[in-house]
């Protein structure tokens, strides 16, 4: 399984995630921060991981 790092855009702190499948890609997942459990959306793209606030 393939992970890449992401940061929380609320604590700033860095975790990895498993990638999904490529055939998949674009997408995007609900997900709350394995630091401090707020959530968070992660878009994934091209074997890349972009994580934003629900808030923005």
């Amino acid at each position: 399984m393939e992970t890449t790092s992401v940061t929380c855009p609320s604590c700033f702190e860095s975790f990895e995630v498993a990638l999904p499948p490529t055939s998949e890609c674009p997408c995007e997942v609900d997900y709350d921060c394995e630091v401090c459990c707020r959530p968070m959306v992660i878009s994934f793209s091209d074997g890349y991981a972009d994580a934003r606030s629900l808030d923005d």
